[in-house]
């Protein structure tokens, strides 16, 4: 399907992107990578893969979702799906989640908070309640790395790092889309998170900004 078009955002994923690649190539959508400059054979299997690679213009995952957006624009995709490239969201849900978008603006893949580790837990919860008591708004998992997003409805954006789906999510709000979220399934990492302390900070003090903005 022409107007959807998949990326992978990778940083240091070669034990993990021939993997998602082969369970994406089975759905039939356009697939990208947006990398920031991996070193450990990431690019090089994409490309064996005849994946198109484009590298971020920054080093934090929102300048992969920058460049994923423009891409998008510049191929006139009208559907940009996102999927973290270590094997914990199922690719199968990006059907459903395809399907979804003919009625929404934006589709959030949520996790059920059992199958996320006890401190990201505890961090997930805490920024999705304040968007939730922030916002006015009752949403279930707003770091989710597996959303669709309507390109045409996401032009300037101000996130640096993983505080990405905060600001997503805060736009969609803002700007009164159409928002649907449904239940997935969870699975543990394979190799060593990239997220830390500080970046949990970041995404509390994006939430801030952005209400005080709004």
């Amino acid at each position: 399907m022409k107007d959807v078009l998949i990326c992978l955002p990778t940083r240091n994923e070669a034990a993990n992107i021939q993997y998602m690649i082969d369970k994406l190539k089975i759905l039939n959508y356009p697939i990208i990578v947006a990398d920031a400059n991996s070193r450990d054979g990431t690019v090089e299997i994409a490309k064996k893969n005849n994946i198109e690679v484009y590298q971020r213009e920054g080093h934090g995952k929102a300048y992969g979702v920058r460049k994923a957006l423009q891409v998008a624009k510049e191929k006139k995709a009208k559907i940009l799906v996102f999927i973290d490239c270590d094997r914990t969201y199922p690719t199968q849900a990006i059907p459903k989640m395809v399907e979804l978008m003919q009625h929404n603006d934006t589709v959030i893949c949520y996790r059920s908070q059992k199958h996320i580790k006890p401190l990201h837990r505890i961090g997930n919860n805490i920024h999705t309640i304040a968007i939730n008591l922030l916002f006015g708004s009752n949403l279930k998992d707003i770091n989710s790395g597996l959303r669709a997003i309507r390109v045409d409805k996401y032009n300037k954006l101000r996130s640096v790092g993983f505080d990405i789906e905060a600001e997503l999510t805060i736009i969609a709000i803002r700007n009164h889309l159409r928002i649907k979220q449904f239940l997935i399934r969870y699975e543990e990492r394979t190799g060593d998170s990239k997220i830390r302390l500080q970046d949990g900070i970041t995404i509390m003090l994006r939430i801030l900004k952005e209400r005080l903005r709004f």
